[in-house]
């Protein structure tokens, strides 16, 4: 199988914090891989080093075989990377509709004031024709008039996965996708994550707390602790991994 993302010796340092400490990892094309571990751990450090937010202190990242360690994050995403937050970043003044618009003009354009004087009408109805269609395979076009900030939680996240589908993108990160939802919510995005990784022939690496969904889903997992890698393999190696049970229960001390 070959790499779409992989991450050798990446390490990086905030004044005398190392939040990342020589990190290896590797996800292969058309993988569900997972990286979990504490609070704090770094996870999400890692992925602002991936799209590009900052900039590791040293190792190298490489996707489809070429290093994007310099590179800013609007030409990584052009590149075929995206991404979902934590905490949902979607347009909520805005409807589904153009929040899924707004990412298709930045795959056209460095950002979506300037594509608004470059686009003709043809283009225009094309991009929307696009958004069209996206929705509803997404079954989210029956939202498309709603504001953002007023749909049910569950789709915000749907949306916000659409949006980055919109992107058009080879490696779509996932930042704890199910992060406020309950368990039927977490259920029904199992399902999705895996629908879209075939539809979309994706390449998916998920931050995850929710362990139903990480065994379930995932392919391999990749555990860090503290920025350090402490285990990796597949969800059985990892559900009884000692170094894993430790840092997510602790260990009594001896009396």
């Amino acid at each position: 199988m070959s790499n779409v993302l992989k991450l050798t010796d990446m390490s990086i340092q905030f004044g005398g914090l190392k939040a990342i400490d020589s990190l290896g990892l590797e996800v292969n094309k058309g993988e569900i891989v997972a990286i979990i571990g504490p609070n704090g751990a770094g996870k999400t450090t890692a992925f602002n080093c991936i799209t590009g937010i900052y900039r590791p202190t040293s190792g190298n990242i490489e996707y489809l075989g070429k290093s994007i360690i310099k590179e800013e994050p609007e030409d990584i995403t052009k590149r075929g990377i995206a991404r979902t937050f934590q905490n949902i970043r979607l347009f909520k003044n805005l409807s589904v509709f153009e929040n899924v618009l707004i990412a298709v003009h930045l795959r056209y354009n460095d950002n979506i004031f300037t594509s608004a004087l470059r686009i003709n009408h043809r283009q225009e109805n094309d991009m929307r024709e696009e958004v069209k269609r996206l929705l509803e395979s997404q079954d989210l076009y029956k939202y498309r008039y709603d504001i953002a900030s007023s749909l049910p939680y569950g789709i915000q996240r749907r949306l916000e996965i659409a949006r980055a589908l919109a992107t058009k993108p080879t490696l779509l990160l996932l930042d704890e996708p199910a992060a406020g939802m309950n368990p039927q919510e977490t259920k029904e995005l199992t399902s999705y994550i895996k629908k879209i990784r075939d539809e979309f022939g994706l390449t998916i690496l998920l931050i995850e707390h929710h362990m139903d969904l990480v065994m379930d889903i995932s392919e391999r997992i990749y555990v860090i602790d503290f920025g350090k890698l402490i285990a990796k393999g597949s969800p059985s190696e990892i559900q009884n991994n000692p170094k894993v049970i430790e840092a997510y229960l602790g260990v009594e001390e001896d009396a």
